[in-house]
């Protein structure tokens, strides 16, 4: 009797076991389980869907840079003086040339005064040396030694003018002023910081992309840069020189951009969060990022047609602005559930309700 009620276990539990084995979902060849048949007599399930679109979509880089004037210099004092005059003020704007200070110049034009004259009083004994030796009065040696006196007084007096140039400070190119360093009666020497000047109506933006992105960094190239100073403006330049090294230790390469300032709002040393545009397509196949529903390592997405809902796997590129690139799987224009997507089964009937897909700028970040 107990080995009848064995017997009878056996054959319950293998009974079991096929029942769960034959119940299981089969497998479709996409990798997903495959649906069962769908229910004609289903009620429609309520969604939101988009178009499938085609738009621009760009291949950025981002990174973090610094800004540094287009042109900048201190100013210094080529000479030992004091100052008579100071002609500019804090953070004015300066054209090239414009005198900044002028230092006390009496004792370089008494100096000046005295070359020029040591010049003057040298070509005359010159000249009455050259007449004479026409009447072979005077030894050519003469004429020599008085024409190698000449030439010294000439340019001792031009030393002269130059030290007396020196003595006013001139700006060297066209800029902004910073502050001033200095007092008129000062006593200053050579090299003592009268002031800085830079050219800020363009900056230089330092950055640096990783190696990977050689292959399509140009001169040319947009950029986009944001400042916590001004966090709802997107500043726009473009990539004006590339380093022809890569750093061994970080692997990236050092990019300067140039970007137009002529509200002088952007200053040297300023941080900044860079954008750089690598490659746009302009008519790429796009989604709303919403639709995608993943499977392991892998993307579907749900298509809206003759009132069902059909599963697809696809392909997809680069992500920007809510959007998505699809390399593979659908086609413009088709339709495709962006919001409903965890109440939707493959072959369901569906009742969709179509919304505009999102913008997409230009200049957004794709990855």
């Amino acid at each position: 009797m107990r080995l009848v009620w064995q017997l009878v276990t056996i054959v319950g539990i293998a009974a079991a076991a096929g029942g769960v084995w034959y119940g299981a979902p089969l497998m479709r060849g996409d990798g997903g389980p495959q649906a069962a048949a769908p229910d004609r007599t289903a009620k429609p399930v309520n969604v939101i869907a988009a178009a499938v679109v085609t738009g621009p979509i760009s291949t950025m880089v981002d990174a973090v840079g610094t800004l540094r004037a287009n042109e900048a210099v201190t100013i210094n004092s080529k000479q030992t003086g004091n100052i008579k005059t100071i002609r500019f003020d804090d953070g004015q704007i300066v054209e090239r040339g414009a005198v900044l200070v002028e230092l006390d110049d009496a004792e370089a034009r008494a100096q000046l005064a005295v070359a020029e004259a040591d010049r003057r009083n040298a070509q005359q004994l010159l000249e009455r040396s050259r007449a004479l030796l026409t009447r072979q009065a005077v030894a050519e040696a003469r004429v020599d030694e008085l024409t190698a006196a000449r030439d010294r007084a000439d340019a001792a007096a031009r030393a002269a003018r130059a030290r007396l140039q020196d003595l006013v400070v001139t700006a060297p190119f066209a800029g902004q002023t910073g502050l001033r360093r200095v007092s008129p009666g000062a006593l200053v020497s050579n090299g003592t910081a009268i002031t800085t000047l830079d050219d800020i109506r363009t900056v230089k933006l330092d950055f640096r992309v990783p190696e990977a992105a050689l292959g399509s960094l140009r001169q040319g190239l947009g950029v986009s840069a944001k400042s916590p100073a001004y966090p709802t403006e997107t500043f726009t330049g473009i990539v004006s020189a590339i380093d022809t090294r890569v750093d061994p230790v970080t692997r990236a390469v050092e990019v300067v951009a140039v970007l137009p300032n002529a509200d002088l709002r952007l200053k040297p040393g300023m941080f900044m969060n860079v954008g750089l545009t690598l490659s746009t397509k302009g008519d790429a196949v796009l989604i709303a990022e919403e639709a995608l529903v993943p499977l392991g390592e892998r993307q579907f997405v749900f298509v809206v047609a003759d009132g069902r809902a059909q599963r697809r796997a696809i392909t997809i590129g680069l992500r920007q602005a809510g959007m998505v690139q699809v390399r593979d799987g659908v086609k413009p224009g088709e339709i495709v559930v962006v919001r409903g997507t965890q109440r939707v089964r493959d072959g369901l009937p569906v009742k969709a309700e179509t919304s505009p897909p999102p913008t997409v700028p230009a200049t957004a970040a794709g990855s």
